[in-house]
C-alpha cells in the first residue's frame, strides 16, 4: 500500500500508520476516484468540461489528495464550497488550475478570493459590486442563477438583465453561469428538466444579446445519472466521483460506480469480560441481553459518531462477526461481543467496511441515524486521519 503524507488548513491529516493514542481512521482508495471518472467521461462523452465538486472537504474525504487526483485525471475547474475548501486546492500545489467557489462569502471576504486568484460566485450585486470595487484588474467570476431551487443566485425571471448589469461592471470578466437543480427521484427529474431547458434559454439569450461566456453548467451528479438534458458545455459532480448515491434506490443503476471510501475502523480499548453482571448504570437497559463480554473503542460524538434512532439498533464488525453498539459517549463507544470469540484489548474494529462475510455501508449508518450519508461524512469531517491508498 502506497501512502503519502501532507498537513495543511481544511482536510484531514493523511498519515502512513496509524496512531495508537487514538487509533481511528478513514481508508480512501484513489483508484475508485479514477474508476468513477472514466465511468463519468463514458456518460457524458468527450466535450464536456467536468469541473469537480470538493465542497465541504470533498465530503469530509480530505481536498488536496482528491484535488491532485482529478486535475490528473483530466479536471480543468475545481468547484469549491468555501474558501477553506479552495485555500486547500491552492496548497496542494495547484497553482494554476481554475478554482470556483459557490457562494459563502460577504462582499467583505472578496479581497482574500481575489489574492488567492479564484473565482467567486456573483448571486447578488453587492457580491459583484465588491469584486468590481476591490478588483485591480480584470477577474474572472461565476454568475449563480437561481433556476427554482431557491436558494442563491438572480432569479431566473430576472437573471438576463441582471447578468447583462454585471457584464458591464469595471474589472469583472464573466467565466461561467451556472444553476443547481437537485433532485432525488423522478418525480423531482421532471422538475430538474424542465427548469433546465429555462436556464438554457436565459443562456441563448444572453448569446443573442452579445454575452457569450466560456462556461454554462446546469447538470450535477442527480442530472449526469439520471439523463437530463441540457445545452451546456460543463458539470459539476461531486457524489458520483465518490461513488455515493444521490438518488433514491431503484431510480437509476448505480453500479458501475465503486465508494472510495473503503472502510472506518477502530481498535477495542478495553474488553469487559463479565458484562452481562453489571446491571447498574449504562448497561442496566441492556442486562437482559448482554450474555458475554462488552467492548470499548474510542469513537464517540468527538469523532463524529452518533447514536441511532430509537428502534434502530447501529452495528459493527468484530473478528468477522457483526456486534450491537450498546452506547455512545462524548468520546467512545460501547460494543456487545457477546457473539465474539475470545475478544481482546487490540482487536481491529470495522465501523463501516467489510469482512469475509460481513459489511457495514455508509447507507446503514444513514439509516441508524436517521440522516443523510452526506451527512454521516460531514459529521466526521477531518476528525480522524487519512490512510490513502493511491
Amino acid at each position: 500500500m502506497e501512502t503519502t503524507r501532507t498537513e495543511l488548513v481544511g482536510t484531514p491529516q493523511v498519515v502512513s500508520q496509524i496512531d495508537p493514542t487514538r487509533p481511528n481512521w478513514m481508508e480512501i482508495d484513489l483508484g475508485a476516484l479514477d474508476h468513477n471518472f472514466h465511468s463519468l467521461r463514458k456518460i457524458l462523452g468527450p466535450d464536456v468540461r467536468i469541473h469537480p465538486s470538493v465542497k465541504s472537504a470533498a465530503y469530509g474525504l480530505g481536498v488536496s489528495e482528491i484535488a491532485r487526483r482529478l486535475v490528473s485525471l483530466g479536471a480543468e475547474t475545481i468547484s469549491c464550497g468555501s474558501y477553506e475548501d479552495a485555500r486547500a486546492v491552492r496548497g496542494a500545489g495547484l497553482a494554476d488550475i481554475g478554482v470556483v467557489v459557490f457562494g459563502s462569502t460577504l462582499p467583505a471576504g472578496i479581497p482574500s478570493y481575489l489574492a488567492l486568484d479564484v473565482m467567486p460566485t456573483v448571486h447578488n450585486f453587492e457580491i459583484a459590486e465588491a469584486v468590481s470595487s476591490y478588483a485591480s484588474r480584470p477577474s474572472r467570476v461565476y454568475i449563480k442563477v437561481d433556476a427554482g431551487w431557491g436558494r442563491l443566485g438572480f432569479p431566473i425571471w430576472r437573471a438576463e438583465q441582471a447578468i447583462l448589469r454585471v457584464a458591464r461592471m469595471q474589472n469583472i470578466v464573466i467565466e461561467g453561469i451556472y444553476t443547481h437543480l437537485p433532485f432525488s427521484n423522478a418525480e423531482g427529474a421532471c422538475w430538474a428538466q424542465e427548469r433546465t431547458t429555462l436556464f438554457d434559454e436565459l443562456i441563448e439569450r444572453l448569446r443573442k444579446k452579445g454575452l457569450s461566456v466560456p462556461v454554462t453548467q446546469a447538470r450535477s451528479s442527480s442530472g449526469v445519472l439520471y439523463g437530463i438534458k441540457d445545452k451546456c458545455n460543463a458539470v459539476a459532480p461531486g457524489s458520483i466521483l465518490y461513488g455515493k448515491p444521490s438518488l433514491a434506490d431503484g431510480v437509476v443503476d448505480f453500479s458501475d460506480f465503486k465508494s472510495i471510501l473503503v472502510s472506518i475502523r477502530s481498535h477495542l480499548i478495553h474488553v469487559s469480560p463479565d458484562a452481562a453482571d453489571k446491571t447498574p448504570g449504562v448497561f442496566s437497559r441492556f442486562a437482559h441481553q448482554v450474555t458475554g463480554a462488552t467492548g470499548v473503542i474510542p469513537f464517540g460524538r468527538k469523532d463524529g459518531n452518533r447514536a441511532p434512532r430509537p428502534g434502530q439498533t447501529a452495528c459493527m464488525i468484530v473478528k468477522g462477526v457483526k456486534v450491537p453498539v450498546l452506547s455512545i459517549s462524548s468520546e467512545q463507544a460501547v460494543l456487545d461481543l457477546s457473539s465474539v470469540s475470545d475478544p481482546k484489548a487490540g482487536d481491529e474494529v470495522i465501523i463501516l467496511g467489510r469482512s469475509e462475510t460481513e459489511e457495514i455501508t455508509l447507507a446503514d449508518l444513514a439509516r441508524w441515524q436517521d440522516t443523510s450519508m452526506n451527512d454521516v461524512l460531514l459529521m466526521m469531517r477531518g476528525r480522524m486521519p487519512l490512510l490513502i491508498t493511491k
